[in-house]
C-alpha cells in the first residue's frame, strides 16, 4: 500500500499507510485536542456507533482517526437525511442520562441569547458594508428582524443540560450507504438540548422553503420547542452568520461568496413574513 498524506484544509490532512486510511487534525491547542479525546472517550464507553474512533496519537495537539470511506455529507433538502440527523441528535444529547458532561472540565456552558446579542451588534458594525450589496431597505428589514427577535426571546431552562454538538451543518454528519455518522466536536458545549434543536432547525428550515408546517409534520416532537421559542426560531441567524463571514474573507473569494449570498438573502427575507406568520400560528 502506498503510503501518501493530503492536506485538505489549513489543519486537516488524509493520511494513507500500510495500516489503512485516516484523517489527521492539528488543534491549536492540547486542551483543545483532549477535548475531543474526551468526548469521544466517554461516547465510547456507551458503545456509540454514530462517531469515528479516535487513534493514539504521540503527538498531543493531533486527533487521529479512521477515514470514513465512501460517504458525502448529508442533504438537509432530503427528507431521509433529515430523519436520520435528528434521530443522531436526539442519540447524543441522550447521553446525559448515563453521563455527567457538566463535571468534564473542558466543556463550557453556552449562552445562545448572549451569543446572539453579540452577533446583532456585530452585525450593525458591518451594517454600511451589508448595505452596499443589498440597499438600504433590506438591510433594515434583516437588523430590524434580529432586534424584534432578541427582545421576545424566551429564556431557556439551564436545568436539564447535555451535551450540545455546537455546529450541526449538513458537512457535519457523513452517510454511505450504511451508516451515518457525527464529525468534529470542536465547538461541543453544555447546555439544554432545546437550544441545538433551534439552531438544527435554522439550518433546515433554507433547505424547505422555510415552511415550519413540514419540519413539524416530520418532527412532532419539536412542535413543543418551536411554540415556546417561536422568537427564536425568527431570529436570522442564518443570514447575520454567513454575512459576517463574508465581511471577514480575503478580497480575492470576497465576491463570489456574495453572489451567491444576495440571492440566498433576498429569499430568506421574501419567506421571512410567512415563517414568522406561521410561528405565530402555533
Amino acid at each position: 500500500m502506498s503510503n501518501y498524506i493530503r492536506q485538505i484544509k489549513k489543519n486537516v490532512w488524509k493520511w494513507e499507510n500500510e495500516n489503512g486510511l485516516f484523517s489527521v487534525k492539528k488543534y491549536p491547542t492540547v486542551e483543545h485536542a483532549e477535548k475531543i479525546r474526551i468526548i469521544h472517550h466517554k461516547l465510547h464507553q456507551l458503545d456509540k456507533s454514530f462517531i469515528l474512533p479516535v487513534l493514539e496519537s504521540a503527538q498531543e495537539d493531533f486527533i487521529i482517526q479512521p477515514w470514513f470511506k465512501g460517504t458525502h455529507p448529508v442533504d438537509y433538502g432530503s427528507k431521509t437525511d433529515r430523519l436520520e440527523v435528528y434521530s443522531l441528535l436526539e442519540q447524543l444529547h441522550d447521553t446525559n442520562k448515563f453521563i455527567k458532561w457538566d463535571n468534564q472540565k473542558l466543556l463550557q456552558p453556552f449562552d445562545l441569547f448572549a451569543k446572539w446579542q453579540n452577533r446583532s451588534l456585530k452585525m450593525k458594525e458591518i451594517s454600511y458594508f451589508v448595505e452596499f450589496y443589498l440597499g438600504e431597505k433590506k438591510t433594515k428589514m434583516l437588523l430590524h428582524l434580529g432586534d424584534i427577535a432578541l427582545k421576545n426571546m424566551q429564556l431557556f431552562n439551564n436545568k436539564d443540560t447535555t451535551i450540545l454538538h455546537g455546529d450541526v451543518v449538513h458537512h457535519n454528519f457523513l452517510s454511505n450507504e450504511k451508516a451515518y455518522k457525527i464529525i468534529d466536536f470542536d465547538l461541543a458545549v453544555i447546555g439544554p438540548k432545546e437550544m441545538e434543536e433551534i439552531l438544527w432547525m435554522h439550518r433546515v428550515l433554507p433547505a424547505i422553503n422555510y415552511d415550519i408546517f413540514i419540519l413539524l409534520s416530520e418532527f412532532p416532537l419539536l412542535e413543543k420547542v418551536a411554540t415556546k421559542h417561536k422568537e427564536a426560531l425568527m431570529y436570522p441567524n442564518e443570514l447575520y452568520r454567513e454575512w459576517l463571514y463574508a465581511y471577514a474573507l480575503p478580497l480575492e473569494r470576497k465576491q463570489k461568496f456574495i453572489d451567491q449570498l444576495i440571492p440566498y438573502t433576498n429569499k430568506a427575507l421574501t419567506e421571512w413574513p410567512k415563517l414568522c406568520y406561521n410561528l405565530g400560528r402555533l
